[in-house]
């Protein structure tokens, strides 16, 4: 599931990752790194039994939280998974009830336990735009922590490690079901994105196009954030492995603890590709919502509007299409609850869209972050009248998606969002 990039912009002494005001960052895009892996030497694939165990952990949750019986996860046409109906919906049915509580959002970064007050420094220090690095910060680490404690339970299972407790950390790992749904690497579900690719796919594919100076500035972001979260996430991974931090007071070490690091700055094993991945989540799947909350509406019954950026699980499965066949709004009931609903009749076997932007919106930044670079060219024939010829206008590998070039992008006059969806 490939979706729609937000800005990235670096302030002065400060990180600062913007998004839209209304909505999502995400929708679908045709160009793909010739470095990402072929789908079958993926390292893993989401399964659907892990959906089903999203699923479990989802209904039991939250007693406001709902899934329709009508409603399936499977391979998606498009890319990916996706939503589909399993029998047929009326227009208007209920299809999900989420939660915010069921959602990742700065209360789960600001209210960690490990790296909350760090995370509150930063935001304080960098301001609003600093969100997105936020929770960034926050999956990573919890991604880290996960993986630490399966390789531990692992070890147990097998007889190589006692500790009584293992299983226990594992399971206390908040929102463990949805991180373990989400595509943390380069090809699964279909994820592809900028931050995966090589600096030598980013020159081969974007230089030229009006996608080149954003993908640089997105890359150059999260290179700077990786350096700062190394000190605030690292300590917690270091404790979880076991592995004693510097300390200027003593060199004493009880047996089993591993030797501390040398006390310059060193990158933690494995955050560079956890905040890489964290990132590309929260790039292609985050959204910017306001939630509905009757504690803070005012004397004329208006909700204060407050716009907060989080991740909403199995809303964020829906593909995206400019004609959807469902809508996700707040609940006129329900406080903090998102409800999608069919905004149509759905027959049976139809894949259920939502719209997460209109892309006729003059501020959808579609052309900068999905610049389609041609592989291909037409032209009419040299030899043969009334004949068009389509050549390969580079080396293509094999299984790469051939494209090619409808509108120079540098016309003023060109519509993109009309022609590459």
């Amino acid at each position: 599931m490939i979706r729609l990039l937000s800005t990235l912009f670096l302030l002065p002494a400060a990180l600062s990752f913007t998004a839209p005001a209304q909505f999502t960052l995400r929708t679908t895009t045709h160009l793909h790194s010739s470095t990402a892996p072929p789908s079958d030497t993926l390292p893993y694939d989401i399964s659907l039994e892990q959906y089903k165990a999203l699923a479990s952990w989802f209904t039991s949750s939250s007693q406001q939280s709902y899934i329709s019986p009508k409603f399936s996860i499977q391979p998606s046409p498009s890319s990916g998974y996706g939503a589909f109906a399993s029998s047929p919906i009326s227009s208007g049915e209920l299809l999900l009830s989420i939660p915010r509580s069921s959602c990742i959002t700065l209360d789960n970064a600001f209210n960690d336990a490990d790296i909350g007050e760090k995370l509150r420094k930063l935001r304080r220090e960098a301001g609003p735009g600093s969100d997105t690095v936020c929770i960034a910060a926050y999956i990573a680490k919890q991604y880290l922590v996960l993986q630490e404690y399966k390789s531990q339970v692992e070890l147990v299972e097998e007889g190589s490690l006692m500790d009584g407790a293992a299983k226990r950390r594992l399971e206390n790992v908040k929102f463990k079901e949805y991180l373990e749904s989400l595509p943390w690497k380069a090809g699964v579900n279909g994820q592809d994105h900028v931050l995966f690719w090589s600096e030598e796919d980013v020159e081969e594919l974007l230089v030229g196009s009006l996608a080149y100076e954003d993908a640089v500035e997105i890359r150059n972001s999260v290179k700077y954030a990786t350096k700062i979260l190394n000190g605030i996430i690292g300590p917690t991974i270091n404790k979880a492995r076991g592995i004693e931090e510097p300390s200027d007071q003593s060199t004493f070490r009880l047996p089993w603890q591993q030797s501390p690091p040398e006390k310059q700055e060193q990158t933690i094993e494995g955050l560079e590709e956890a905040i890489r991945g964290a990132f590309v989540i929260c790039l292609s799947r985050g959204f910017a919502r306001i939630f509905k909350n009757s504690q803070t509406n005012n004397s004329n019954n208006n909700y204060e509007e407050e716009v907060e950026e989080c991740l909403i699980p199995f809303l964020d499965i829906l593909q995206h299409s400019n004609t959807p066949n469902c809508s996700d709004e707040n609940s006129s009931t329900l406080d903090n609850v998102i409800e999608i609903r069919a905004s149509r009749d759905i027959q049976a076997g139809e894949e259920l869209f939502n719209q997460y932007k209109d892309e006729e919106d003059a501020n959808m930044p579609f052309l900068r972050q999905h610049s389609n670079t041609p592989n291909c060219s037409d032209e009419n024939s040299s030899t043969l009248d009334n004949v068009i010829e389509i050549r390969a206008s580079r080396d293509i590998q094999a299984g790469e998606e051939l494209f090619n070039q409808y509108k120079d992008e540098e016309d003023a006059n060109m519509p993109y969002h009309k022609f590459f969806t």
